[in-house]
């Protein structure tokens, strides 16, 4: 573990929203905070905006990282050894001009392993030492990577093109570029999140691997508020040197920001100390050549769709079809998990709700994930039980291989299988249903959304060898075992293009050999070939085993 930790500094965070049970059943559900034996959100340390922003006028070559923050430094005294990660750790700095010249092998002999050096502030000032910087630090043997004090005023090709110029190819060992998402020239939160998303694009597209994103909880909350980006590795920048506050929208952080006070050989001054949450191999997954599909690990730049040889899906569904169900792996729970209820009823015996939202993004979620062995269309339908199914604006999002389709179902008069249409699906492809919970209900109404199992059906005759289908990847429409509502998806979806990550179809499975009917399948009788979580021992442990894995997963 890193011997290197600053002090916690606590801060109040907003109260947590209330959530009570459907009239009926009113306090019989456990919180999943419970639980877990967690403290509640509003005990948790989270990151100080006590400090002040760092001004232009005090930085002759533009901001770097923190600046924008707001971060206040450390109380001074000894450093603590409480480090919150999943396990061992590595230290690492950030620098930048402001550091004076850096000797690097002092640095690297001090037990420094990576660090990140800064290219520039936008396109308006390039870092005089940023060739010295990245030079040093490669020649010395610490895995470096560069990162751009980022504008969402400004144009964010000009500035991701800007670092690309600069940085050049990148070489074997080297992490990847970073942006920095922390400027006080806001813009509102559309235009902030398509900016974001044009310069990762733009610098992944030129260096062949997803950008790390720095930022603070409530800047992301406040300024950024998406979940899109959630993919790529979290540097969050929170003095504490415990257990970061980190944006609800990511499972993890990636790089602990901790404190301004770093005190490292071959640096005068203090510099800012980070913390890698990971050991040496968890790193070295990360550098450019560090992802070898077939070498038998999943590393980052390998998920199920690039390498199933080394990242096996959650489970695999069969040609026949099959039913994901509460406890399985592809059926994920995301969001805080204090308001997350489950019940002893439903499909299989239990089900989990929560209260439907007004607010302007998801807080809570489920993910059904759907990995095909064989290409075809399937029919898709999900189980609602009453009373929990109480909002009349649930909306199903199905990633097919046509694109999404949004399918609106009103669960209030929904009870039993509900059928959300036919839908093309190719094999071994990033398909999933969705479903979240700002419906857009009053939150003073306490209306409740449920989450149960999901049923999936093979249609057409044989295995399908085309990539059509559907004209638009889906058919149908939904009418409910229990229900009287007819909904067309040509008149009730949104269908948007997401070609791009959908597989060519094909008749022969995208995935490791035998994986849906021998080694890894999990063949319980039940007619679904997904493989279960590890034991499955009971709902309870279940949904203990889903509010770990998703403190923040992975999301579409």
């Amino acid at each position: 573990m890193s011997p290197r930790a600053g002090r916690c500094l606590h801060v109040p965070v907003p109260a947590a929203r209330a959530l009570h049970s459907p009239a009926p059943f009113a306090g019989l559900a456990l919180a999943f905070g419970a639980v877990l034996g967690g403290a509640p959100a509003s005990a948790r340390a989270g990151e100080t905006p006590a400090g002040a922003p760092v001004t232009l006028a005090s930085r002759p070559f533009g901001n770097a990282l923190g600046d924008g923050l707001g971060l206040r430094a450390p109380e001074p005294g000894p450093l603590g050894a409480q480090v919150c990660a999943d396990g061992d750790t590595l230290f690492g700095v950030d620098v930048s001009y402001y550091q004076g010249d850096i000797d690097w092998d002092a640095v690297a002999a001090d037990g420094v392993t990576f660090a990140w050096v800064r290219v520039s502030h936008s396109t308006q000032f390039f870092d005089p030492k940023f060739e010295a910087n990245l030079a040093g630090a490669r020649a010395a043997g610490i895995h470096t990577g560069v990162y751009q004090y980022f504008e969402p005023s400004q144009d964010p090709i000009e500035q991701a093109q800007f670092l690309l110029d600069h940085l050049g190819p990148l070489m074997p060992g080297d992490l990847p570029p970073m942006i920095d998402v922390e400027s006080q020239d806001t813009v509102p939160k559309g235009p902030y999140v398509d900016a974001v998303r044009a310069w990762l694009e733009h610098v992944e597209a030129g260096t062949g691997v997803k950008p790390f994103i720095y930022t603070g909880y409530y800047y992301w909350k406040d300024y950024v508020g998406t979940d899109e980006f959630i993919d790529h590795p979290l540097w969050i920048a929170n003095y504490n040197p415990g257990c970061p506050l980190i944006p609800d929208y990511w499972p993890d952080w990636k790089i602990h920001q901790y404190c301004a006070c770093g005190d490292v050989a071959g640096i005068a001054g203090a510099v800012d100390s980070d913390t890698w949450n990971g050991d040496l191999d968890d790193l070295l997954g990360y550098t450019v050549g560090g992802a070898v599909c077939g070498d038998g690990t999943c590393v980052f730049g390998e998920d199920p769709f690039k390498c199933a040889q080394d990242c096996p899906p959650c489970g695999v569904i069969p040609p026949a079809g099959a039913t994901l169900d509460n406890g399985d792996a592809c059926y994920e729970l995301y969001g805080d998990p204090q308001y997350w209820r489950s019940e002893a009823a439903g499909q299989g015996g239990s089900l989990v709700w929560t209260n439907a939202t007004d607010f302007a993004t998801p807080s809570n979620y489920a993910i059904w994930r759907l990995y095909f062995a064989e290409s075809g269309i399937y029919s898709l339908s999900t189980w609602i039980e009453q009373p929990y199914g109480e909002t009349q604006a649930a909306a199903y999002r199905v990633r097919h291989s046509g694109g999404e389709t949004v399918v609106p179902i009103d669960q209030s008069i929904q009870s039993g299988w509900v059928d959300l249409g036919e839908f093309h699906f190719d094999a071994g492809a990033d398909h999933f249903v969705r479903l979240d919970d700002n419906t857009g209900d009053l939150n003073t109404n306490e209306v409740s959304i449920v989450c149960d199992a999901f049923q999936v059906t093979r249609v057409d005759l044989g295995p399908d060898t085309t990539t059509g289908g559907a004209t638009d990847g889906s058919t149908g429409g939904s009418t409910g075992d229990g229900g009287s509502d007819s909904i067309g998806l040509t008149d009730g979806g949104d269908t948007t293009d997401a070609s791009s990550d959908s597989a060519t179809a094909t008749s022969t499975p995208a995935l490791p050999p035998d994986y849906a009917t021998g080694a890894g399948a999990d063949d319980d009788g039940d007619g679904c070939g997904c493989r279960g979580a590890p034991g499955r021992p009971g709902m309870a442990a279940g949904l203990l085993l889903v509010g770990f894995l998703t403190r923040r997963r992975r999301r579409p």
